[in-house]
Parts: C-alpha cells; structure tokens; sequence
C-alpha cells in the first residue's frame, strides 16, 4: 500500500515493513551508515533497519500502534529531549567529525538563505501578512547580524545532529517508548544549536514560556546560553510562510487558517521572548 509518493507499507510472511525510496542514494546511504554506528553501541531510541539488497530503499518495520509526540506534553517533552541529548552524547564513542558522508550544519547560511526567500516572495507575502511582513523581517535579519559578530564557537558538542527535531520526528510506539526517526537531513554539528532549533519547536506549544522549558531541563540553559539569542530568530514563522507559497489556491486558503492565529499568536509573545533572552545572554559570563 502506498502511503505517499515514496513510502510504502508492505505485508510480508517476517511482519508489516515500512519502505521508502530515496531519489538520491547518497542520502539513503547517510541514513544507513547512521543506523549501522548507532546499532553497532546498542543505541535504543532508533528503530533496526531491515536488511535490503536495493541502495535507493531504507525499510524498517511497521510500528503499529504507534504515534507522534506532542510537544504541549511534560512528559514528551522531557523524553525527546532526553533522546536528543543521547544522540548527542554518542559523539563520545563515534567520531562522528570523520564519517565523509555527514555534511557540516551551516545554521547561520540556512537561516540567511530563508530570509532571503522570504523578502524575494514580499510581493506575494506583503499583502497576506500586512505589518506582520516587516516584523519577521526585522526579527531575523536582526539575529543574523548577531550572528555575524559573534565568534561561531562550539558551545556544546560537535557530534551528530538529527537535523530535523519536528514533533512528528519523535514517534510513541506501542511499548510507551519514544524513538528517533528519519535522519534525512542529519549534519554533523553543535549540539547546542540543535537544542536551539529544537526549543523553537516547542516553545509555540507552550505559549513562548521559555523560564518554564529551562526550568524543565536545567541542561539547556548552561548548553545554550552562549547563543540563546538564536531564539529570537522567527525561524518556524518563515518556514511556514515559505511553505505556504508552495500549496495551491485551496490548500493555502485552508492552511491560513491555522496559520495566521499561529502568526498572530507568535508575534504577541516575541517581545518578551526577546526581553527574556537579551537578559539571559547579557547575564552569560
């Protein structure tokens, strides 16, 4: 059964699998090289692989039962960021710096490259998103000049990142345990901004309450501080406006709908979000 252009699900005689074709075999030969190190040290939050004789597949089996995590929940919260900073920490027993196949994070091109598609797209943007338009713009380009000052240094770790810390990332599977999945776009890189990118995911679920998330996870704010201004960056706002370009008339008018009260809702919060880490980074040393 085809699930989506490149995933499918397949009954065998062994159980249910889960296939999915890569259109460049170099990226489902990073997944496989990922999965084999993490296996090889008994990792437990990632899901086998499936021995496959095509180069182009990565084929796992069906988790039924299972569901994504939900970041508006304590106790998921605290589960993916505890796999995370596992992940993390197999930078101790993997040299991760020395696999040819993993490409470095560049976070501060990524972020100046989405910004820039941005104000190419204004004409388009401008009228859905009115003074909201030059709010984000402000807020991002401000960061990046931060950005650019500061000293680009290793706060945490420079092991592996997952690359794409998403809540439907972190899968619940029928045991009650949470796994890692779809290492797609894994980079070798600070496991700081990682933990960055992922408090920009969760922060939206929990009303931008950025003293209750370290208050959570102590860990964060020693790792993160050195760069917590990286979360005034409006980073899931420009994602998801870059993506509403990509859908058609229907689909976007249905999309808004969700995501204008998430603009309006995320913009409400940024100024204390911002007074919140500007007084946090000031107070760093």
């Amino acid at each position: 059964m085809q699930i989506k252009s490149n995933i499918w699900k397949k009954e065998t005689s062994q159980g249910t699998l889960f296939i999915k074709k890569y259109d460049h075999i170099n990226v489902a030969e990073k997944v496989k090289t990922i999965h084999s190190q993490l296996e090889d040290i008994k990792f437990p939050y990632v899901i086998p692989l499936v021995k496959s004789k095509d180069e182009d597949l990565v084929v796992q089996y069906w988790q039924h039962g299972s569901f994504s995590a939900d970041f508006s929940n304590e106790s998921h919260r605290k589960q993916s960021f505890k796999i995370l900073k596992a992940l993390h920490d197999t930078g101790d027993k993997i040299d991760w710096t020395n696999q040819v196949i993993l490409p470095r994070q560049q976070l501060y091109q990524k972020w100046n490259a989405r910004l820039e598609r941005f104000l190419i797209n204004e004409k388009e943007l401008l009228p859905i998103l009115q003074h909201a338009y030059y709010d984000i713009t402000l807020y991002a380009s401000r960061v990046l000049k931060q950005m650019r000052k500061q000293k680009h240094k290793i706060n945490g770790k420079l092991t592996l990142l997952h690359g794409d810390v998403v809540h439907h990332n972190f899968l619940i599977c029928k045991d009650k345990k949470m796994k890692l999945i779809d290492f797609d776009l894994a980079v070798v890189g600070d496991s700081a901004e990682e933990m960055l990118l992922w408090m920009h995911r969760v922060l939206p679920t929990i009303n931008y309450d950025l003293e209750k998330l370290l208050n959570e996870n102590p860990f964060l704010y020693h790792l993160c501080l050195p760069k917590i201004n990286y979360l005034q960056y409006p980073n899931e706002l420009l994602r998801e406006w870059l993506y509403v370009l990509q859908l058609g008339k229907y689909e976007r008018e249905a999309f808004l709908d969700y995501l204008m009260p998430f603009t309006e809702k995320a913009l409400r919060h940024w100024p204390e979000l911002m007074i919140q880490t500007e007084k946090l980074y000031s107070n760093r040393h």
